[in-house]
């Protein structure tokens, strides 16, 4: 049992579970047990005695072998990109109340109907997912920013709500990469140690973007209306449309699946490499797991001295293609389905419910702030209701800090630990922040806007769930990646199935609020977020065969190829 996890007794090498750390002899002898790990690449400094996963090829094209500075900087762009996307959606709220005057509808019904917006996301991104699965990240960031330009634009002259309906869900379609594909584009250039600190940054910049758009577009309505919001979005993604094509390349590449530590080592990938047929000797079964890592080793070797990965460098004009052909063989129709299917998946499904019902909470919190903080005892105003965002942004902030470091040192704390062998379960450990902050702060907030505490109370319980939520996404999304990385896009919008529910959520919110009070209803959602984060402890301790089962059972293996 490696630190709770229990062993599989099928499989010798798990997919997901990695070697990490070495175990340093008094010699300094790069080692992990008896094996000598001294051909596989580590990292630099004080990692050392870090495994590089997955191991990078040796050629110059590979995501994985660009100078830091590179990845960084790419990774910058796309999330202050990221930050404006998430202002996006949420950023005409504040006006909500006067939106329905203005339009003649009731605030539910605009809240309602402007959340077709959430649901086109989620169904959208399911076909975003797959032509970046297909074609590459590239085209489709582009395709994404293209189309929030063109909708921001139509926002602005929108003179009916039917309209301004209209060009937001063709901006919903524009916003779905943003939901599956920075992650994935982190799992592409980054190695497993690395992953945390960046997608904190990623999950700040979202969270600024949320939180800190509906700050400064609370003064812009009150003072030059709401359509100005989308007037000053468009100026925006004009320019990152200029800005994503010079300085963010392809990250989809094709390496030697040797190099793929992470992803588990079949019989079948024993024998290719020692060229041995042990399969019609039945000998594969009890092929240990230093026999299993040796093989790897033996791999990695051959695959970086093959001579397809003596490839010359990609100049910078070449870069800028924006489609550099296919970079998977699946039809475009089973990548397409491959997203439902894996919601069989235990790991996808627990993911499903512990990132994408407490996240949508949170869009749900946010959708109904005017409704809150407009009426008595608080009598907000327009830009008042916006600068209650501060307290989420604050959230964010200190929580993406925090979270991404820890992250990343408990999954390196705890691999040393564990002989020097990683098990992405050891991601889930955050949840734990997640569940004594998460619930305080859901029973908080219902319970101070119930008894009508000063404001600063609920506003206090609403910066704690962005700071405690911050926790439960980097966990999942490091812990999904880690599991399924070959598969991480089709997986990830699989969870982000979510948005249906966040979408149904927005429907009958406000008057659940009106009619059964906020204690009730915040109540309600603070228990469901702590048993959620309960399913956390069995995930951890039968993660491991959950991922052995799944990846040895015909019925995942054919979701797996399909």
């Amino acid at each position: 049992m490696g630190l709770g996890v229990l062993e599989d007794k099928y499989l010798s090498h798990v997919p997901g579970t990695a070697l990490l750390t070495d175990v340093a002899g008094s010699d300094n002898y790069q080692s992990n047990g008896e094996l000598s790990t001294s051909a596989l690449r580590h990292g630099k400094g004080r990692d050392s005695d870090v495994l590089l996963v997955p191991q990078p090829s040796n050629s110059p094209n590979d995501p994985l072998n660009w100078p830091t500075y590179k990845k960084d900087l790419m990774l910058l762009f796309i999330c202050i990109d990221t930050a404006v996307v998430g202002a996006w959606g949420p950023m005409i709220t504040p006006g909500f109340v006067e939106m329905s005057s203005e339009f003649g509808i009731s605030y539910n019904k605009l809240n309602g109907d402007l959340g077709y917006g959430i649901l086109m996301i989620g169904l959208s991104c399911f076909v975003t997912n797959s032509m970046a699965v297909v074609w590459g990240r590239r085209p489709v960031f582009l395709l994404g920013n293209l189309l929030l330009f063109i909708s921001s634009i139509g926002g602005f002259y929108a003179r009916s709500f039917n309209s301004l309906l209209g060009f937001r869900l063709v901006g919903c379609i524009g916003m779905s990469p943003f939901e599956v594909l920075v992650t994935t584009t982190i799992a592409d250039i980054y190695f497993v140690h690395q992953r945390g600190v960046r997608l904190a940054a990623w999950g700040l910049c979202l969270s600024i973007g949320v939180g800190g758009g509906t700050i400064i577009s609370g003064y812009i309505i009150q003072n030059l209306g709401w359509n100005w919001t989308y007037g000053i979005c468009a100026i925006m993604f004009g320019v990152w449309i200029i800005v994503l094509f010079l300085f963010c390349p392809e990250t989809a590449y094709r390496r030697d699946e040797s190099l793929n530590t992470d992803l588990g080592t079949g019989p079948e990938k024993v024998d290719r490499l020692t060229g041995n047929d042990n399969s019609k000797k039945g000998e594969t079964a009890s092929t240990g797991a230093e026999d299993i890592i040796e093989v790897e080793v033996v791999g990695i070797e051959r695959a970086t001295t093959e001579s397809a990965w003596s490839e010359k460098k990609h100049s910078y004009w070449h870069d800028l293609k924006i489609f550099h052909g296919r970079v998977s063989d699946d039809p475009f129709w089973k990548v397409l389905t491959r997203p439902f299917m894996m919601l069989i998946f235990p790991q996808v499904l627990f993911s499903f419910f512990a990132y994408g019902l407490t996240t949508s909470w949170l869009v749900v919190v946010g959708s109904v702030l005017a409704q809150l903080f407009t009426a008595p005892p608080y009598n907000f105003s327009v830009s008042g209701v916006g600068l209650v965002s501060i307290a989420s942004l604050i959230g964010a902030l200190i929580g993406a800090f925090i979270s991404g470091p820890v992250a990343d040192w408990i999954i390196k704390m705890m691999s040393r630990r564990n002989g020097g062998i990683y098990e992405p379960e050891f991601r889930l450990v955050l949840i734990v922040i997640t569940f004594l902050l998460g619930g305080m702060s859901f029973f908080g907030f219902g319970w101070s806007l119930q008894v009508e505490d000063p404001w600063i109370a609920p506003v206090i319980f609403y910066g704690l769930q962005y700071f405690s939520v911050g926790f439960m996404s980097i966990a999942v999304y490091g812990y999904l990646t880690d599991c399924h990385r070959d598969k991480a896009p089709e997986a990830f919008a699989a969870i982000n199935l979510r948005n249906i529910y966040s979408f149904g959520m927005n429907y009958f919110i406000s008057d659940w609020i009106s009619s059964q009070g906020p204690k009730e209803v915040f109540c309600i959602i603070g228990g469901i977020h702590v048993f959620i984060c309960l399913c956390a402890i069995p995930m951890y301790i039968y993660g491991k065969r959950c991922r052995s089962w799944t990846s040895r059972v015909k019925i995942f293996e054919r979701v797996m190829r399909a």
